[in-house]
């Protein structure tokens, strides 16, 4: 039994049927990344700012991430109205994903901070509902298209999350080395990630063949089984 498992297994991970459709986000991530920050960094020292104000709490480049995260976030909604089925929930996924750190990267309302703040208990309340429709999605996917969940989560098609994931735990280890600038660098690049992808999502809702596609064969896959379910009855 456990060798079926692994064989199963390594089948399922050597043959992809679906692959991510936006091969050049790792690089177009990076590229871009990196650019927004030293165009930043260079043109505010330029000004004379100094490590606080660019790197510091809620400093210019804390900054950058929540307006990513923002614009992601909303691009990603959009995506998700236009989108079908099976595009409709990486898209939410997406949109859920930066919700949460775009709570997480804001701070938390108090005295001296009143504007762009948030509750103390969101930092709670959001990641954990977050969570809990991610899971929801992933189960009804799983009882309504089982084809189709199982192409997006193969890792052909889910590593975009694997490298953003990657980035910010880069950032976290920086910031247990109390190293700021990088970790706050590594940080946006992770949710830059997130951001080009919600453009191309919201890019390619308006041309809806991969996403279909990608219903279609889940939906074949279904009635295949079910004529096979009645066949042998």
């Amino acid at each position: 039994m456990p060798g079926n498992i692994l064989k199963q297994l390594q089948n399922f991970l050597s043959h992809p049927e679906q692959v991510w459709p936006y091969p050049r986000l790792l690089l177009d991530t990076i590229v871009s990344g990196l650019v927004l920050c030293m165009t930043v960094i260079l043109t505010l020292r330029a000004f004379g700012a100094g490590d606080g104000t660019i790197y510091g709490e809620n400093g210019i480049l804390e900054t950058l991430q929540v307006v990513a995260l923002c614009m992601a976030s909303l691009l990603s909604i959009l995506a998700a109205v236009r989108l079908r089925p099976a595009g409709r929930f990486v898209a939410a996924t997406t949109a859920l994903l930066c919700l949460t750190f775009f709570v997480r990267e804001m701070p938390s309302c108090r005295p001296d901070i009143i504007l762009a703040c948030v509750p103390r208990a969101s930092h709670r309340i959001v990641p954990a509902v977050c969570g809990s429709v991610i899971l929801l999605q992933v189960l009804w996917m799983y009882r309504t298209s089982l084809p189709a969940l199982l192409r997006m989560i193969h890792p052909a098609f889910s590593w975009p999350l694997l490298f953003v994931a990657t980035f910010l735990l880069m950032g976290e280890l920086w910031e247990e080395l109390h190293h700021q600038p990088l970790e706050e660098i590594f940080e946006l690049l992770g949710y830059m990630g997130l951001l080009l992808s919600s453009i191309w999502m919201l890019k390619s809702s308006f041309q809806t063949t991969l996403w279909s596609r990608i219903s279609e064969i889940a939906a074949a896959f279904l009635r295949r089984l079910h004529t096979s379910y009645g066949r042998g009855r």
